[in-house]
């Protein structure tokens, strides 16, 4: 009976609004997103007669610049925990966290965060010794490998295919590429994005995939952002055809689309996000560390925020669906009674990444409360931490 009043009482509580102003900030998880890279195809003069722009490293690597923007927002975040009262001068190591996947633009995105945010102190970044490995926490493949759960995924991924419509964005696209003039015109006949078929390909061992338009426009548009967000000369980007926000939201809608198909499943993205998940309720049911955080990649943010059923949501003054350099912010936040849980995406903006703004408590990143489906919040963004553990069925 004590057990039902109590339980009685914090939902009156948390209907009724929490009082911030008793509340401790009393553990912080980041789910990141890598900064800005090069792009990830390498091979992309095929689909255009036009020179494409030349970066100053191989494919899929984190920029200097990418760097310079990760450590600003290190340093906004670590001024914001220490405003919190939550971090004060340098922490120790048992109570900091910093775990990256073992790409190299992860681990030089993390090391970036970490000589910002906590510079001269003795903080180091933890990752997997072997790095020709993809760490299986962060991979985001189809761990359930039986026939059934596989088909079920294809079926799903199928039916969004046909869903799709892409049409005004493809459209677009080719006539920036001029691609009936292109090599993969020429030789594979393939001049006309519309007119071809998007497929699935799901291999044993590797991530939800496609073949066709969807995976062709995604990599050129990925080439189209990172450049846009490197601060090249618009000229450069995309040949300087790109000129209004209706322009963008067209190209970004490929990249929304491919994300979605690959990663926003309903019948596979508890199985996909299932390792990364289980180690971050590790962390909370350990109550330890104080501060963590763990940097991968789009398709971590994407699966994890499906499979834990965050309700929809908008990003303004962004064009990804998953920010360059974005971050999940789990906040654990405790008053003399109870615990409550507030999660936030704090996010460059587009005009930020570009001009390479510098980021302060003055000055900060976009900061949008989310909602999940599972944990009734209230109108400053709380809900019952005892609820939002009930969500961990790993």
């Amino acid at each position: 009976m004590a057990g039902k009043l109590i339980v009685f009482l914090c939902v009156i509580v948390i209907s009724q609004g929490v009082d911030i102003g008793s509340l401790k900030l009393d553990q912080v998880l980041i789910l990141s997103r890598h900064n800005v890279r090069t792009p990830l195809m390498d091979t992309l003069e095929k689909y255009t007669p036009k020179q494409w722009p030349k970066w100053n490293d191989t494919s899929g690597m984190l920029t200097e610049k990418g760097a310079l923007l990760e450590g600003y927002m290190g340093k906004y975040i670590y001024d914001w925990l220490d405003n919190e009262g939550f971090m004060e001068g340098c922490p120790e190591q048992k109570d900091v966290l910093i775990y990256a996947n073992t790409k190299a633009r992860t681990i030089d995105t993390a090391q970036a965060f970490v000589d910002s945010a906590f510079k001269n102190c003795n903080i180091t970044v933890r990752h997997l010794d072997d790095l020709t490995v993809f760490d299986p926490i962060f991979f985001p493949i189809v761990h359930n490998t039986t026939e059934v759960f596989r088909n079920k995924i294809s079926e799903e991924m199928t039916a969004l295919i046909k869903k799709m419509n892409l049409t005004e964005s493809y459209t677009e696209l080719q006539k920036i590429l001029q691609i009936q003039d292109a090599d993969i015109c020429k030789s594979l006949y393939l001049c006309d994005l519309n007119a071809a078929q998007t497929e699935v390909v799901l291999e044993v061992g590797e991530e939800p995939n496609v073949s066709g338009p969807l995976f062709i426009g995604n990599a050129i548009v990925d080439s189209f952002i990172m450049s846009y967000y490197e601060g090249m000369p618009l000229e450069d980007v995309a040949w300087g055809l790109i000129n209004t926000t209706e322009q963008w939201e067209l190209m970004a809608k490929i990249s929304k689309e491919n994300q979605n198909l690959r990663f926003n499943l309903t019948s596979g993205a508890k199985d996909i996000a299932g390792p990364l998940i289980k180690y971050m309720f590790n962390i909370f049911e350990d109550k330890s560390p104080k501060f963590s955080m763990l940097v991968g990649h789009d398709s971590n943010l994407n699966s994890v925020i499906s499979a834990l059923e965050f309700k929809p949501f908008e990003l303004p003054e962004q064009f990804e669906p998953f920010p360059i350099g974005g971050k999940l912010v789990f906040q654990k936040f405790v008053d003399s009674t109870n615990q409550y849980l507030k999660i936030e995406y704090v996010y460059p903006s587009t005009n930020q990444l570009r001009n390479a703004e510098v980021l302060c408590l003055a000055h900060p990143p976009k900061r949008v409360v989310l909602e999940l489906k599972g944990c009734k919040t209230d109108s400053n963004g709380f809900c019952l931490w005892s609820d939002f553990m009930k969500l961990n069925v790993y």
